[in-house]
């Protein structure tokens, strides 16, 4: 009686109750070819939140360029630093570093 979309659960007393598998939703393909990505994109990416995304971009660690008042990411670069490479300078960057 079991279907390939559900199954029983075995270790319940009577072995009747039966759990619907839902399938994973769907997840949006990002975006391709040599276009910037925002901080969503980078987010899914590096499987990390939204606000790591900003946060490591305000503080130089994940190089970006700013368009108004956006920021954008160059997918380059977001590779690199996901396969622990150094992104490079960061332009206009707060390093830490005081005068």
């Amino acid at each position: 009686m079991n279907h390939p979309d559900q199954s029983v659960d075995e270790d319940g007393p009577t072995n009747l109750f039966v759990r619907t598998i839902k399938p994973a939703p769907d997840r949006t393909p990002l975006p391709a070819g040599d276009g910037l990505w925002d901080a969503n994109d980078v987010a899914r990416y590096l499987k990390v939140s939204r606000s790591w995304v900003y946060h490591r971009a305000e503080t130089g660690l994940l190089a970006c360029v700013r368009i108004g008042g956006l920021l954008r990411f160059d997918p380059h670069t977001v590779r690199t630093v996901a396969r622990g490479g150094d992104p490079g300078p960061v332009p206009g960057s707060r390093t830490g570093k005081t005068r």
